[in-house]
């Protein structure tokens, strides 16, 4: 062959090498493309058209646009009396889309949505580097469809915003583990600083993980290894703790109450209701004694009747920011709803246009125990144990692909081998296992404070265990065929039965679905028994993949597709509104509570409290309508102890609060006040309505204790 030959076969071989690269780019890129078009419509569709979210989280983010002191520290209500019981950074970013878009539920949950499909391609971006395009495919594939993630960031509770701050700081930590550099060490420190003011102590469950791959995977000395993480864990606290300090250093009577602390403190917030509460410790009440773990949804909590850390105000009310409410500080007007949101569509729950579209969370032929459209869902968290994530109500939240993704682990232990010092993709494992398998034993053992959709952490290490199981298969299948075969079959059938096996509670779908996942799991394993070509073996991977998949798509389809969410705690599935916890419905302003409505805003000053009552649940239905401070005498739950019988007494005598919605009962004091000196306000529909707390003595007109009536303290 002459020289001139030689070298044209050359050029044309690379040509095709070139081309073939091509080829795969484009493939790849339009696969990514579609992965994340899906993840957007099971996250956008209808976005905020049901409600407006979580009434606690919407009023915070409402009367945060009401003045500057508001916004800086997530103050629940307009008069900022109380804070929300969580630090600020993901009520900051939606109060800057409310800001733009007004304060309704498309606007609230479009920073979780946004985040969502974000986290897609940052998931494939980081599987990628250590396992190659088909395992940052299928790990992006997961994470789009895991129901969790989709109902979690239709939502405005803020954990999707904390999950792509994770990812980003995943991503740090990698380049730090390459380079050796600290900057992306500290980088990656300030990225989970940055998820603690998110959502605290949650945002350091992947943090043993960052540090793990780091120290076992820099190429740099072990000595300074250990000064660089002791540098980075300096600058993580000081993030991480940066508002708190400032808000805790900050005179009592300066700021709001710390809503749901006992002593009115961040720091005993982070420590207790969002710390120890959460792994199932007592922590000690404002009376001294100790409480148990408060609820999360929006029940009550326990009697707290001490009051010896009430916060000093100095004997005065909160100020009103004189009457702008609705205003962003110094920006002039905010496309809000001018206290109609006419902007909703009409209610599910049988109210009329234009009132406040609050779930109110009661059974309604499902629920705890029942057997409706919930298909069995008896708690939300289920019994504490080995199998809490492979029963209901949490195995259709997180747990389709768990099996899979569990039994990859050594899988991909035996596909790698040992080497030292750790290789990328050892690196990887321990990233993603060390991200999930903590993180799944404490949801599955803690007896402590937690709500369904916080498996959302789970969503990222889910997505790329599953994308390295499927590269180890892959390797496996090219050393030994029927090696390779024989565990795909193994780990895909244990996989497709639980799936089907869970299913089976929703007869309206297991039939069709069982019949899909056996017929493509049974034609893709067939096919690859055989030796064929290329063609042939890649459309025979993709029918394992869909019988894999079909479930959990499903899933989050039905839970896109769901016209009665529950926005009060977010969970997969159809008309999980229905199945809502009876002790974490969001209030609703119905019939009564409009004649209560009219009459406040036709007695009361715009500069003065609207209203007064017990909790942030009763609290933020009259907050969205109207706009106006509305106090709580216990925050959240009613048990904090906002302000004292003697500043509230102090509030009623200088005209700054006027009218009390119910007895206060667990503030004993303020209640035997309200029994001497408070009158019944007779409202046409009102006065009837029954107690939600016990009777404290006989009150004005005879009634006993009612949570609905009108009390008139200044007349």
């Amino acid at each position: 062959m002459s020289a001139i030959t030689k070298q044209t076969k050359v050029f044309e071989d690379d040509t095709t090498e070139v081309s073939d690269r091509s080829m795969v780019k484009v493939y790849t890129t339009a696969g990514l493309g579609l992965i994340i078009l899906l993840g957007a419509f099971l996250r956008f569709y209808e976005l905020g058209a049901y409600s407006i979210g979580n009434t606690y989280y919407a009023a915070t983010v409402k009367s945060m646009l009401t003045s500057w002191d508001n916004f800086f520290y997530a103050a629940f209500e307009p008069g900022g009396s109380v804070t929300v019981d969580k630090p600020p950074l993901g009520f900051w970013v939606q109060a800057v889309s409310a800001y733009f878009l007004g304060v309704n539920g498309f606007s609230l949950a479009l920073p979780q949505a946004l985040a969502g499909v974000i986290s897609i391609p940052v998931l494939y971006a980081l599987v990628k580097r250590h396992f190659g395009v088909f395992a940052g495919l299928t790990a992006a594939l997961v994470l789009a469809t895991v129901p969790v993630t989709v109902v979690t960031e239709r939502n405005n509770t803020i954990d999707g915003l904390l999950v792509l701050t994770l990812l980003l700081a995943a991503w740090a930590f990698i380049i730090a583990t390459e380079t050796g550099k600290l900057r992306h060490l500290l980088l990656g420190a300030v990225l989970v600083g940055l998820g603690f003011n998110i959502k605290m102590l949650q945002a350091f469950m992947p943090l043993p993980a960052f540090y793990a791959i780091y120290f076992f995977g820099s190429k740099t000395e072990w000595w300074k290894r250990i000064v660089n993480l002791c540098i980075a864990t300096v600058v993580l606290l000081v993030v991480s703790l940066s508002w708190a300090v400032v808000v805790d250093l900050t005179p009592a009577e300066n700021r709001p109450y710390i809503g749901s602390s006992s002593n009115n403190t961040v720091m005993e917030l982070i420590v207790g209701h969002n710390g120890l509460s959460r792994l199932g410790i007592s922590s000690s009440g404002p009376d001294g004694g100790n409480l148990p773990a408060q609820d999360d949804g929006q029940g009550f909590g326990p009697p707290q009747d001490g009051g010896q850390n009430q916060r000093p105000q100095q004997g005065v009310a909160p100020s009103i920011n004189d009457g702008q409410v609705g205003g962003f500080p110094g920006q002039g007007s905010v496309p809000q709803d001018d206290g109609q949101l006419n902007n909703f569509p009409a209610p599910q729950n049988g109210g009329q246009p234009g009132q406040t579209n609050f779930n109110d969370g009661q059974p309604d032929g499902g629920g705890p125990g029942g057997d409706g459209a919930g298909g069995g869902r008896n708690s939300e968290v289920g019994t504490a144990g080995l199998f809490r994530m492979f029963t209901e109500p949490l195995a259709t939240e997180a747990s389709w692909l768990l099996p899979f993704a569990l039994l990859g682990i050594p899988l991909a232990l035996l596909a790698l081998g040992w080497s030292w010092p750790l290789n990328d993709k050892f690196i990887g494992l321990i990233l993603w296992a060390g991200w999930l398998l903590p993180a799944l034993a404490y949801f599955s053992f803690t007896s402590g404070l937690f709500h369904s959709y916080y498996l959302i952490m789970l969503g990222p290490a889910l997505g790329a265990l599953v994308g390295i199981t499927a590269w180890s298969l892959v390797k496996l299948w090219k050393q030994n065929h029927w090696l390779g075969w024989g565990l795909l079959l193994a780990l895909s059938g244990i996989t497709v039965l639980f799936e089907i096996y869970t299913m089976s509670s929703y007869p309206d779908y297991a039939g069709w679905v069982a019949l899909i996942c056996l017929a493509a799991w049974l034609a893709g394993i067939g096919l690859l028994a055989l030796r064929t070509n290329p063609l042939v073996r890649n459309a025979a991977i993709t029918l394992v993949f869909v019988a894999l998949l079909t479930a959990p798509l499903t899933w989050s389809i039905v839970t896109t597709l769901n016209t009665n969410p529950n926005v009060a705690l977010p969970a997969s599935g159809v008309d999980s509104g229905q199945n809502a916890p009876p002790n974490a419905p969001n209030v609703t302003i119905d019939d009564e509570n409009d004649v209560i409505l009219d009459y406040l805003l036709a007695n009361t000053d715009p500069d003065s409290y609207l209203v007064a009552t017990l909790s942030a649940r009763q609290a933020a239905p009259y907050i969205l309508e109207t706009g106006r401070a509305v106090l709580t005498f216990g925050g959240f739950t009613g048990s904090d102890n906002v302000v004292s019988v003697e500043q509230f007494v102090e509030m009623v005598y200088s005209g700054e609060l006027q009218y009390v919605l119910g007895l206060p009962q667990q503030k004993q004091e303020i209640a035997s006040w309200m029994t001497q000196n408070c009158s019944l306000v007779e409202l046409p529909g009102v006065s009837s309505l029954q107690s939600d707390f016990p009777s404290v003595g006989n009150l004005p007109g005879g009634q006993q204790g009612q949570s609905e009536v009108l009390y008139d303290c200044a007349s």
